[in-house]
């Protein structure tokens, strides 16, 4: 497997152009070498360890990025398409599913897909191939674990509560603590805005949310497990829980992308397939602290009594919000964010 940085994926759409006007104009092809999207945070190891090694006719290229910066170039590629497929959150799963970017993954290509959940398979044409809860990160030299939600909205957490404007499920999920819907975000905005006292330093991602409540400038905050799992792993003095009203499902997804060869397709589909076999999803666990899809995958036992890592019982009982929905009024709610908590 092979780092791609974005001087060669330019120098190879340039070389694509270049051939169409020649007069070799179609479809694109990528051989038996895929160009793929992919996360860092060891998400690229686990593809390569868990994946790639078990495929004996294809190879990967990953381009490594965000969320923000793999969708545009997805959006730059589209007509010289040579990323052919990888993976993405649901929010932009189902940007990519109303901007038609998506060729559907069918179980016909996961070789397990017997033991995954039907609801893992998205409208969106995408498969959803690890999970991590999205609760409640707190440092414990400040705080005692928390029971509720309902107690971030203790006065003495005098902006040190921790808030995401750039995902949204702990509003979500405020909501369904007040007993209102997991999808009514905007409820769950306006409760925070009743206890905006207590909001503290704003976070520009996962990681920049684990310095913050170990530095002190936050005590607790809403954030990923599996990500928070992987800064306890590698030394920070935090914690994660998940209070009594549950967690939302963060879903990690596979997509295939629209623009090539039946050839580049298959292989595509194929590669992405062996995400849900269960050597790869303990390879994801190991990595990156996601727990399995897969009903067939087992959490190592050393891996089995942290609180992020959960059975697929636990998996199953996960909040699901909508996550059309979200895509579709993400700006709307950060609009709400801004003016609400904010201002």
């Amino acid at each position: 497997m092979r780092m791609i940085d974005r001087r060669s994926l330019l120098q190879a759409g340039g070389g694509m152009v270049a051939a169409a006007a020649a007069g070799f104009a179609g479809p694109a092809r990528a051989g038996d070498t895929l160009h793929l999207l992919s996360w860092g945070w060891g998400y690229d190891k686990a593809i390569k360890d868990g994946v790639e090694a078990r495929l004996k006719d294809t190879s990967f290229e990953l381009q490594v990025g965000t969320n923000t910066a793999n969708y545009a170039k997805l959006l730059a590629q589209r007509s010289n398409p040579i990323i052919s497929g990888g993976t993405f959150n649901g929010t932009y799963s189902y940007r990519g599913y109303d901007d038609k970017l998506w060729t559907k993954v069918e179980k016909t290509d996961i070789p397990n897909a017997a033991n995954v959940p039907e609801h893992a398979f998205l409208e969106t044409g995408g498969c959803v191939f690890g999970v991590q809860p999205y609760g409640i990160i707190y440092n414990p030299r400040f705080v005692e674990k928390p029971k509720s939600y309902h107690d971030l909205f203790d006065p003495k957490y005098k902006g040190k509560v921790g808030l995401c404007d750039y995902i949204f499920d702990g509003f979500g999920i405020t909501a369904k603590a007040m007993g209102k819907s997991i999808d009514d975000v905007p409820a769950g905005i306006a409760e925070w805005a009743r206890h905006k006292p207590n909001i503290g330093p704003w976070n520009q991602s996962p990681a920049h949310t684990n310095d913050l409540v170990e530095s002190g400038e936050l005590w607790l905050a809403f954030g990923f497990g599996g990500i928070a799992a992987g800064a306890i792993a590698n030394g920070k003095k935090i914690a994660f829980t998940i209070p009594s009203e549950g967690a939302t499902e963060v879903a990690d997804v596979i997509q295939a992308i629209k623009g090539f060869d039946d050839k580049t397709t298959t292989l595509t589909k194929k590669a992405l397939g062996h995400f849900l076999d269960d050597a790869a999803q303990i390879a994801f666990t190991r990595n990156v602290f996601t727990s399995p899809i897969s009903t067939s995958a087992k959490i190592p036992p050393e891996l089995a009594s942290n609180p992020a890592l959960l059975s697929p019982q636990q998996v199953a009982a996960l909040h699901r919000p909508d996550l059309g929905l979200s895509a579709r009024k993400f700006g709307e709610y950060r609009n709400l964010v801004n003016q609400q908590l904010k201002g």
